[in-house]
């Protein structure tokens, strides 16, 4: 049975309009009791993620097993082959509409000791790029969850909350800063826009990417978590 004993435990992003942060506006934590239910979800998926691990390690043994029964002649090998992509398709589709897809990003233990890349100045160029980086997303942190300030996905744990418009809710509609900008997650402090071809086509020479819009509001390259194949918030090196 799976314990939590058993549980592991951007310069380039939108500024705040002072350049150095806003406290975290009202309404982030302002319904009843949300921060009992945030730990609560954040006790609950951290078994749920544990059990998941567990059940690829069984996978993976089942694996083990296939093949020493197939290369001793116990069970046939094409008709293995044969069966095994309805069997894949069953099962994929069966994790699509059931599995938890949750993952909480533990790469990155102190987001406040992240090197930040320099260079960039966010501010200037904010009406050009329309903080198109706000736009992208990632799982936060334990840190970040416990922290009680940057909002999650409850539809996603443990990703970035995004609003109607597809912009992180913390993002400012009409400034397009960031209204958490001291408490800005670490793939947020990392990141580095500049060959980031999705928001440039030329870096130096101020040309945005025309496409800018077609940023998708949902969805990240899998580290781990479930989603749209949408490509990654991408860090500094």
């Amino acid at each position: 049975m799976t314990t939590m004993r058993d549980v592991p435990g951007t310069t380039g992003m939108a500024r705040g309009a002072d350049g150095t942060g806003a406290a975290a506006p009202a309404g982030v934590s302002d319904q009843p009791g949300r921060r009992e239910v945030e730990l609560g979800f954040m006790f609950d998926h951290s078994l749920m993620s544990a059990t998941a691990r567990q059940a690829l390690d069984a996978a993976s043994r089942a694996l083990v097993v296939e093949e020493l029964l197939v290369e001793r002649g116990l069970i046939d090998a094409a008709e293995v082959a044969e069966r095994r992509p309805a069997a894949e398709a069953r099962l994929e589709e069966q994790v699509a509409n059931e599995g938890p897809g949750l993952f909480v990003n533990d790469h990155d233990v102190d987001k406040y000791t992240i090197d930040e890349p320099g260079g960039i100045d966010c501010a200037a160029r904010i009406p050009l790029c329309k903080a198109a980086c706000c736009r992208l997303r990632f799982p936060l942190s334990r840190q970040d969850v416990e922290g009680g300030v940057v909002r999650w996905d409850f539809g996603r744990p443990y990703w970035n909350q995004v609003d109607d418009s597809g912009y992180c809710a913390h993002n400012d509609s009409e400034t397009r800063t960031c209204r958490v900008y001291s408490e800005r997650p670490a793939p947020c402090r990392a990141f580095d826009c500049r060959d980031d071809a999705r928001i440039w086509v030329d870096f130096d020479a101020r040309i945005p990417n025309p496409n800018l819009a077609s940023i998708p509001a949902s969805g990240v390259s899998r580290q781990g978590a479930a989603g749209p194949s949408a490509a990654p918030l991408r860090p500094n090196g």
